[in-house]
């Protein structure tokens, strides 16, 4: 997707920018009245499909941070259980309500999920060490839990 912010007032060599480029608002709106008319031929074809693709790739970093935070919590609540804390629990069910909210948008998201959990967990390892002040060596390579009980449906 390409980046709309830090843009130059002409595109190129002096071209004036496109709307998509000065007004991204209003671009939207042309766009979405385009198509209500069917007057599909003025649609910006190129920019349309960037942001459609864009959208799901949006929905897949938010799964993969869920995922990386209620980890993160979990190998915490694991290896330093006398440190549990209230925090903690709402942090997971958060992340949990919020991996819900996606899914229940887009449900085919839900493919998805075990290859962003193994992705974001090498991160969660990571945050979860530094949170708790431990050595990564210290916590399996691999996750200790499945998806479903990440997604607390265990």
């Amino acid at each position: 997707m390409r980046s709309r912010a830090g843009i130059n007032q002409t595109a190129g060599r002096g071209q004036p920018q496109s709307l998509y480029d000065r007004d991204f608002a209003a671009w939207v709106e042309q766009q979405v009245e385009l198509l209500r008319s069917s007057h599909t031929a003025g649609l910006d074809v190129e920019n349309l499909v960037e942001e459609l693709e864009g959208l799901t790739k949006r929905d897949e970093r938010a799964l993969g941070s869920q995922l990386k935070r209620i980890m993160a919590h979990m190998l915490k609540q694991q290896y330093q259980p006398e440190r549990a804390s209230r925090s903690w629990e709402d942090s997971i069910a958060n992340g949990r309500e919020e991996i819900v909210d996606i899914l229940e948008q887009s449900p085919s998201l839900r493919r998805t999920l075990p290859g962003l959990m193994t992705k974001n967990y090498p991160r969660a390892l990571s945050q979860a060490a530094r949170d708790a002040r431990l050595p990564t060596d210290s916590f399996p390579d691999r996750p200790p839990f499945t998806l479903a009980e990440v997604l607390g449906e265990q």
